[in-house]
């Protein structure tokens, strides 16, 4: 039977070696402990009134109003900062009718800042118990209002019962997007657009003398050229004598005398 030794030399080593790495597991573990202490520490602070929401700060909610803008939030002064739900704030923004884009930003130590783009009303239809809904190019309804106000087209349709944030399904897609084109020059002269038969649009315009015309606009498409025909129509046509103004072909405009 034979036994074997080991050099009280190399033993030694071992032993050594074998402390070393235990300092260093103990010292990496205090490291992991301290840092976690100071991650818990600073979460704790962020949760205290310290850093509370003190401020909802709205901008450019000029027709959404600022107090409905932060109502839409659902943040409330005294809410933890560092928590508060800011992409759930947002979506809930958007619903706003007149609200086109929202940002929702933290600013340290306790704003939040909201940052609204809204829309821009470019038609009205009438409404049945009565006034107006504006409606962006989109269709999209954004108010009732006793009255359109300057710049805004009336389009001819049958009363609707609005609702409100909603996009309005009959027909006026390509109304609207015939009304965005409008050039500033024909903002007081085109009183209202209509959808006519066959997919097609018709308009009243006013004259130099305050008579009216009707205005064949075909589709939707051509519009910069149709436009531009129509307003050489208006500049030499006797206002006395125009029944009708036809610009399907704006190559080639038609005039109806009365």
């Amino acid at each position: 039977m034979s036994t074997s030794t080991i050099d009280p030399r190399i033993r030694a080593r071992r032993i050594a070696v074998q402390r070393d790495e235990g300092r260093k597991r103990l010292r990496r573990l205090s490291l992991l402990s301290g840092v976690a202490a100071t991650v818990a520490g600073l979460w704790g602070i962020t949760l205290t009134p310290l850093f509370d929401v003190d401020h909802v700060v709205v901008t450019g909610a000029t027709h959404s109003g600022a107090d409905a803008v932060q109502a839409a939030t659902a943040i409330q002064r005294g809410d933890a900062l560092l928590t508060v739900q800011l992409g759930r704030a947002a979506s809930r923004v958007a619903d706003l009718p007149w609200v086109q884009t929202v940002e929702v930003h933290r600013r340290w130590p306790g704003t939040v800042r909201v940052q609204v783009v809204e829309r821009t009303a470019t038609a009205a239809v009438p409404v049945k118990a009565g006034g107006w809904v504006l409606l962006d190019v989109d269709g999209r309804q954004l108010a009732v209002v006793p009255d359109p106000g300057p710049g805004v087209l009336h389009v001819e349709v049958p009363p609707v019962v609005p609702a409100l944030g909603h996009q309005l399904l009959d027909g006026t897609a390509d109304v609207l997007r015939l009304a965005a084109t409008r050039p500033a020059s024909l903002q007081d002269r085109l009183l209202a657009l209509k959808p006519g038969p066959g997919g097609t649009i018709e308009g009243t315009v006013k004259l130099r003398t305050g008579a009216t015309a009707v205005v064949y606009f075909g589709q939707s498409t051509q519009a910069a050229d149709k436009w531009l025909a129509l307003l050489s129509i208006l500049d030499r046509a006797d206002p006395a004598r125009t029944a009708s103004i036809d610009v399907r072909v704006p190559s080639a405009p038609a005039l109806t005398r009365r």
